[in-house]
C-alpha cells in the first residue's frame, strides 16, 4: 500500500484504506481489553461524568488508531506514524523514511449516542495543507460480547481538511445575522452585542461554536464564482452524507442502550441513510414482559401514533421517539390508544426517567 504507486492511490485513498485495516484490529483486538468494562460496571450516568468518560473513551480509541496504523505501516517497510506531541493540529503525522511530513491527520472520535457530538475544527485556514491534511472522523458505540462491553468503532469518514475549513468558514460567515463578522489572519471575531463606555461596538474572538464538526454546513446561497467552488460542493456532499450516517447511528446506538439497561431483545433494525423526513419505525424489540418496545424517529410522531402500523401494536407497547438532536418521548399504548408519558432532551443521561416512563401505565 503506498499512494502515488501503480495503481496510483491518492492520499486519500492511501489513509483510507490505512485507517480501514487498523480500525479492524482496534476492533478485535485491543479495544476489548484496553478500553474494556465488566457489563456490571455502569458508567456515571450524570452529564458532567458522562462527558468524561466519552473523553476518556475517545483519546483512548484516537490512541489505539495511531498505534495500529504505525504497526501496519512498519509492517511494510513503507512509513511510520508520529503522534504531534504538542496540542496543535495535527493530531498525527505520516513520514517517510526520510522523516518527511507527508500527511496530517487530525482525529476526532465522537461517540455515536451522545446528543452533542462537539467535536471542533477550529484551526485557521492557512495552517492546512489542501490534498495533504485530512479530517479522520471516527464514530463508537458500546458494543456487549455477553461478558464485556466495549467501544466498538461503527464507521469513519476521511476528510480533506482545506475544503472543509473553507466551507466552515464560508458558513460561518454567511450566517451572520445582524452581527458583524471577520476573520483576520488568524482569528474569527464578532463585534459585540453590547457598547462600551464610549458607546462604540468592540471587536472579540469567536467563542467557540464556529467549528463544531457536525454543524459545518455550505450555505445554499454561496455563489458558484467563489475560488474552487465545484471541489468545495462535492466535498460539502460528501461530508453531508456522512453526517446523516452519524446521525442515523446515533438514534440505533441509543436505543440499543436503552434495551441493554432494560434487558429487551432488539430483533429488527431498518437503518436509514439520514433522519427521517415522516415518522416510522427504525428498530423493534421485545421487553422482559413479552410487550413491543418500538424506535421511532421522524416529524410528527403523534400523527404517527395514529396511524396503521401503531394501531397494529397490543396494549402495553412502548415507543421511543428520538428528535434530529435526540430530544426523547416515550409513548405508550394504554385502552387502545397511544399516550405521550414522559419527555425530555438528553437521552444518554435520562436513561432512569426514560425507563420509569417505560413501566408506566396509562395517564389519567
Amino acid at each position: 500500500m503506498e499512494f502515488g504507486a501503480k495503481p496510483a492511490l491518492s492520499k486519500r485513498e492511501f489513509c483510507s484504506s490505512l485507517i480501514a485495516d487498523a480500525i479492524s484490529r482496534v476492533n478485535s483486538g485491543v479495544s476489548k481489553t484496553l478500553t474494556a468494562r465488566a457489563l456490571s460496571e455502569k458508567p456515571p450516568s450524570n452529564a458532567r461524568h458522562l462527558t468524561d468518560t466519552r473523553t476518556r473513551v475517545s483519546t483512548l480509541l484516537e490512541y489505539s488508531l495511531a498505534y495500529e496504523m504505525n504497526a501496519i505501516l512498519i509492517e511494510q517497510k513503507k512509513y511510520t506514524v508520529s503522534a504531534v506531541l504538542w496540542n496543535v493540529f495535527p493530531d498525527l503525522v505520516i513520514r517517510d523514511k526520510a522523516h518527511q511530513n507527508l500527511i496530517g491527520l487530525e482525529v476526532k472520535a465522537l461517540h455515536t449516542a451522545a446528543e452533542e457530538k462537539s467535536a471542533n475544527f477550529m484551526t485557521p485556514i492557512q495552517l492546512v495543507r489542501k490534498g495533504s491534511d485530512f479530517i479522520v472522523i471516527l464514530n463508537w458505540g458500546w458494543q456487549s460480547d455477553g461478558h464485556i462491553s466495549y467501544p466498538h468503532i461503527h464507521a469513519f469518514g476521511v476528510f480533506d481538511a482545506w475544503l472543509i475549513g473553507k466551507v466552515r468558514d464560508y458558513g460561518w460567515l454567511f450566517n451572520a445575522g445582524n452581527r458583524v463578522k471577520g476573520i483576520d489572519l488568524a482569528t474569527p471575531i464578532i463585534n459585540a452585542e453590547s457598547t462600551d463606555v464610549h458607546g462604540a461596538f468592540g471587536y472579540k474572538a469567536e467563542e467557540g461554536n464556529m467549528g463544531k464538526l457536525m454543524r459545518i454546513s455550505m450555505p445554499d446561497r454561496l455563489p458558484m464564482s467563489v475560488p474552487e467552488y465545484s471541489e468545495l460542493k462535492s466535498e460539502y456532499n460528501f461530508y453531508s452524507a456522512f453526517k446523516g450516517k452519524v446521525l442515523a447511528l446515533g438514534l440505533r446506538e441509543t436505543f440499543n442502550d436503552l434495551c441493554l439497561l432494560d434487558d429487551a431483545v432488539v430483533n429488527a433494525t431498518n437503518l436509514p441513510t439520514h433522519y427521517p423526513t415522516a415518522c416510522q419505525i427504525i428498530s423493534r424489540a421485545v421487553r422482559k414482559n413479552g410487550n413491543d418496545l418500538l424506535l421511532i424517529a421522524g416529524a410528527r410522531p403523534e400523527i404517527w401514533a395514529r396511524g396503521v402500523d401503531a394501531g397494529q401494536m397490543r396494549n402495553g407497547a412502548r415507543a421511543l421517539w428520538l428528535s434530529s438532536k435526540l430530544a426523547w418521548t416515550v409513548f405508550g399504548k394504554d385502552s387502545d390508544a397511544w399516550y405521550s408519558l414522559a419527555s425530555g432532551a438528553k437521552p444518554d443521561s435520562e436513561f432512569d426517567s426514560i425507563l420509569a416512563a417505560l413501566g408506566a401505565g396509562t395517564p389519567q
